[in-house]
């Protein structure tokens, strides 16, 4: 029988999917508080877990951090982070066949990973749910076409700023594209204030400047997995933040939804949603929200 614990504040929400899952045969465990849902899922190595992300204590997101440093691998979902997502209301249905999938990818997953060619050591492979910024200058090739020095000089303005605040919150730059930045942060609220603080300085930057002098940028941030391998970053996240960057108007900071409800109530600034975004290449559709600083 495959145990389940639900990490669950919402006592309604528990009670009906503790009898559902039951009535399918699952054994299911049970908690009300982050916290004790960690030490719980520690004791009893349940086969999957369902928790909210909003939870007294420590949240949804701390939560898959911490038991995936403490190597729980049996927990599924929680090796990168999190395997699935689902909005309240859900449909029980639907839920019961994500966790039935969820499940047997788990049972085969051994399986594939006897497939991996031996020139590619797993044990090189780190995951982590990392806050991921993509920035990138607006007009900067025009800037290059029409005046080359002027624009390098605009540019060597930008890295220094860029890379100052980034540095003061915690943040790693992990690489740079010409105009554009990549940065990784383990906390998503620094990651935040980040973004805040460079359009900021940006904003005094423009006050006394000409047109052609301006630095205007576009941030995106999302919250994800991403793999380590040999010192550098990898996966869905880093091409997940550069997509919403794209549609991010000049001067503005855009946010994708598990960013968003990570840092929901925790900062001083509104956080105004946008609409439903399908980004290029972005196999799900992504809810965006706009800090308003």
């Amino acid at each position: 029988m495959k145990k389940i614990l639900i990490i669950e504040d919402d006592p309604a929400i528990q009670a009906g999917l503790t009898e559902y899952l039951s009535s399918e045969n699952f054994e299911v465990l049970q908690s009300s508080d982050g916290k004790d849902g960690y030490e719980s899922a520690l004791l009893n190595l349940p086969d999957l877990v369902l928790l909210d992300i909003n939870l007294p204590s420590m949240n949804g997101i701390d939560i898959c951090r911490n038991l995936r440093k403490d190597s729980v691998d049996k927990v599924v979902g929680l090796e990168v982070g999190a395997n699935d997502y689902v909005t309240k209301p859900f449909n029980t249905r639907e839920l019961l066949a994500r966790i039935r999938t969820n499940l047997r990818s788990f049972e085969i997953k051994p399986e594939i990973e006897k497939t991996v060619p031996f020139e590619v050591s797993t044990e090189k492979l780190q995951r982590h749910l990392q806050a991921v910024m993509f920035t990138d200058m607006k007009n900067y090739s025009k800037k290059m076409n029409k005046d080359e020095a002027s624009a390098l000089k605009l540019l060597n303005i930008h890295n220094r700023m860029m890379k100052d605040s980034i540095e003061k919150f915690s943040g790693r730059i992990v690489e740079i594209i010409g105009d554009a930045f990549l940065a990784a942060f383990e906390s998503v609220i620094e990651a935040v204030h980040c973004a805040i603080e460079v359009q900021n300085k940006f904003k005094v930057h423009n006050q006394s400047r000409e047109k052609k002098e301006k630095l205007k940028i576009r941030i995106g941030i999302h919250l994800g997995d991403v793999i380590e391998f040999e010192g550098k970053l990898k996966g869905d996240a880093l091409n997940i933040a550069a997509r919403i960057q794209e549609i991010t108007c000049s001067e503005c900071i855009f946010l994708s939804e598990s960013v968003y409800l990570s840092v929901k109530g925790k900062l001083q600034n509104e956080l105004r949603f946008e609409g439903e975004y399908s980004l290029k290449n972005i196999k799900l559709p992504v809810r965006i929200y706009k800090v308003i600083y």
